[in-house]
């Protein structure tokens, strides 16, 4: 009898702390919207497939297959995660109650779209983190994509998501997205991740011309801007870019972004849609190019550099 009351009273000791730290974190429900979930618990390494709902909490994995859809609901009014198909999401801290609280979770494959509909007080924070990119949230709605070798993408449908690397930071507003990788991409107009690929990656595209010449490459928007250089059409092979009336395209151009003004354009193949820049815009950063050929000196470019948020405002 007294060999059992030790080892009662030595489980009950070593249970009771996480008991205690159970009940200082709240749990989640998992919900399968479409067969094909699964849980892996803290501190195991075994997959648990889930066919209706289930009880999730800190340190727990969930992942979908190819056709599985699953939904965690924080709380009731509105606090929700929903992972698309080929999806891996961690929930990392989730603790305080329904007033105050403070969420963090990892995306750390696929697609997931964030709902929080109500305004959080300053005490509390929802973020997501991403392999390359972190993001904080305060009443919103957003879109998350983290593809295979960590890039990771982000759109905004409500309110505001701050999305920071390393010691760059930028604020999106809705109806924009931004992508990370090495770096934090420019925050650009954006509704689906078709889009946000298309304005950071530009689209397929030719130029032709009526006879043997070159065009003109511009820093700017308009032929008030100094010529960079000049392009043989047969070169462009991107756009990086439209003005808004459609008659200036941005390009690459040693190893910065040039402008030129053409007619005959054309987009090859399917494209999301060509980032839209306002009419005359202008100056690129000058000191990006490699050279600046021509007669055109350097000097002549010496202009102000243009940032990424002067091209975030809708």
């Amino acid at each position: 009898m007294k060999r059992l009351v030790v080892a009662f009273f030595i489980l009950s000791v070593g249970i009771f702390p996480l008991l205690i730290h159970a009940q200082n974190e709240l749990a989640a429900t998992l919900e399968v919207l479409n067969a094909g979930v699964e849980v892996q618990r803290v501190n195991t390494l075994n997959w648990i497939p889930v066919s209706v709902e289930a009880i999730v909490g800190v340190g727990d994995r969930i992942r979908t297959d190819a056709t599985g859809r699953a939904r965690i609901t924080f709380f009731a009014d509105g606090v929700d995660t929903e992972l698309l198909p080929d999806t891996v999401y961690r929930i990392q801290q989730f603790s305080g109650d329904d007033t105050q609280f403070t969420i963090q979770a990892e995306v750390l494959l696929g697609q997931t779209i964030q709902r929080l509909t109500r305004l959080l007080d300053a005490g509390s924070s929802y973020d997501i983190t991403t392999p390359t990119m972190t993001l904080a949230a305060r009443g919103t709605a957003f879109a998350i994509r983290v593809e295979e070798g960590g890039r990771a993408a982000m759109i905004v449908t409500e309110g505001t998501v701050n999305a920071a690397k390393d010691a760059a930071a930028a604020d999106v507003p809705p109806e924009f997205g931004i992508r990370a990788d090495a770096e934090l991409s420019d925050v650009v107009r954006a509704a689906t991740f078709a889009e946000l690929d298309a304005a950071i990656d530009g689209c397929t595209a030719s130029v032709s011309t009526g006879d043997d010449v070159s065009i003109n490459v511009r820093v700017g928007a308009s032929t008030d801007f100094p010529r960079v250089g000049t392009i043989d059409a047969r070169e462009i092979d991107r756009f990086m870019g439209v003005t808004e009336a459609g008659a200036w395209y941005r390009i690459n151009f040693r190893g910065g972004f040039g402008w030129i003004l053409s007619s005959s354009a054309e987009i090859v193949g399917q494209c999301a849609g060509l980032r839209v820049f306002p009419d005359n815009f202008g100056p690129e950063d000058a000191s990006l190019y490699e050279s600046v050929g021509d007669p055109v000196e350097r000097e002549a470019l010496t202009l102000p550099v243009i940032t990424p948020e002067a091209t975030a405002n809708p």
